[in-house]
């Protein structure tokens, strides 16, 4: 009832899989990582970029502001969060 749209070209690959789910539930995130995942840890190091780009052209839209400045901000909250862990990491990984 609440969860996004599958993209288009997730419907038409057979070979498509949901890779997290990320959930807002009591003023706090919850994480569901596939299990299956291949590749390594720099990876989903990519994976998280990829994810910050996207973040970036939303908050640059949102504001009318530069996609870079957005994405400064990005990093800036990231670096903060992975020095503070400020977050109570729940979730699990999807078997």
């Amino acid at each position: 009832m609440n969860e996004l749209q599958i993209p288009e070209a997730a419907k038409k690959d057979k070979r498509s899989f949901e890779i997290l789910r990320v959930w807002a539930a009591f003023e706090q995130q919850h994480v569901t990582i596939h299990s299956g995942l291949n590749g390594s840890a720099k990876d989903f190091g990519y994976l998280l970029a990829e994810l910050a780009i996207h973040g970036s052209k939303l908050y640059a839209e949102r504001s009318e502001a530069d996609e870079f400045d957005m994405l400064k901000e990005i990093l800036d909250g990231f670096n903060h969060e992975i020095i503070n862990q400020t977050g109570d990491a729940e979730g699990g990984i999807e078997k």
